[in-house]
């Protein structure tokens, strides 16, 4: 408990109390949050009453969205069910006594391997989809070169067919957008700051922080993104694609801006 406190402070602490800040600043900007463990840390340990009353507009504007909603993203391979059922309830249990809203969607994408006892799980617990990440790397290749990545998974042979649930399988560069750009030899699609323990920078910048978006290279980077999206596009038979940028200092604290680019 005393080293979740920690990487909250150090890591997700200074995230919820800036989103915060910048969602309140403009309509347009949305945010979507995982799992629960550190946010309630942020909630009950940190934010303060205009804090907490700018989340409830927010969540319930829909500019503030949980997914999974469960306290961690479980481990698939050696988690029991009543495990994983007794933490996806405790999480759930809080959003609705708090804000009185339910995820719609998981967000599975760290576990390694992909058990039938999660979708299932998820299904039955009112998710409409479900996103993995972390599968072997052969059958992913198959599924991009067939266009595979999207199906309906039934975990369960002797469920009804209420049991299924959309699944979307997330392309060979996972929720890593490559990083590398020709113009700097540091990361352009992540924030790769190194944390410190037990308190963070008072001014807000981290060691090893990547480049910021400039006027000066907004272009480069607007290119990279499109040139990505591109070649994800030719992976999916929709004409929607997940397009995922990652902000993380660590395993221990990850946050994604996702962007769902048509074309």
């Amino acid at each position: 408990m005393l080293y979740s406190q920690e990487s909250m402070h150090a890591y997700a602490a200074n995230v919820y109390t800036t989103v915060v800040e910048e969602l309140m600043k403009a309509k347009y900007r949305k945010f979507i949050v995982v799992e629960q463990e550190f946010f309630r840390l942020w909630w009950d340990m940190v934010a303060g009453e205009v804090q907490k009353q700018q989340v409830h507009q927010l969540v319930q504007e829909g500019r503030l969205e949980f997914v999974i909603g469960g306290q961690v993203m479980h481990d698939e391979a050696v988690t029991a069910v009543d495990d994983q059922i007794l933490q996806l309830t405790e999480g759930h249990g809080f959003l609705y006594e708090t804000f009185g809203v339910r995820p719609q969607f998981s967000w599975h994408v760290d576990p390694f391997g992909a058990s039938a006892v999660s979708p299932t799980v998820f299904a039955m617990s009112g998710f409409n989809a479900h996103l993995i990440s972390r599968i072997d790397y052969d059958s992913k290749a198959a599924m991009q070169d067939s266009k595979s990545l999207q199906f309906v998974w039934r975990g369960s042979r002797s469920l009804s067919e209420k049991q299924e649930i959309f699944t979307h399988v997330m392309d060979q560069f996972r929720y890593c957008t490559p990083s590398y750009l020709p113009f700097t030899n540091r990361s352009g699609f992540y924030w790769n700051g190194v944390a410190l323990f037990p308190d963070p920078p008072k001014d807000g910048i981290y060691p090893n922080m990547s480049l910021p978006v400039t006027r000066e290279n907004i272009q480069q980077y607007a290119e990279a993104m499109m040139t990505n999206i591109k070649t994800r596009a030719a992976w999916f038979r929709s004409n929607d694609v997940l397009w995922p940028w990652v902000n993380t200092t660590s395993v221990l604290f990850i946050s994604f801006i996702v962007f769902y680019a048509s074309y």
